[in-house]
């Protein structure tokens, strides 16, 4: 409901210039798997991971999955990044 309330945000989604990670559940009775679609196809250069056996949480069985897609784009982040 928070979602359908806050109207489409579309647009200040498309405004992001930050590395981003869409993760979504395969079986997501709430949201179905086109939100998700739409949500890293509007953030410029965003990655859009949908888990198989996933839905509206996070099963501890994914966390291990969940953590490496995490650390990975942070492991890209910090390897395009100049140093200091």
């Amino acid at each position: 409901m928070a979602s359908l309330a806050s109207g489409d945000q579309t647009a200040r989604l498309r405004s992001l210039d930050v590395p981003t990670l869409v993760i979504h559940g395969a079986d997501d009775p709430m949201c179905d798997v086109s939100g998700g679609r739409a949500t890293a196809q509007a953030i410029p250069g965003a990655e859009l991971v949908v888990l198989d056996g996933m839905g509206h949480d996070l099963p501890r069985a994914l966390w291990p999955e969940i953590t490496s897609l995490i650390a990975n784009l942070v492991r890209r982040v910090e390897a395009a990044s100049p140093t200091d």
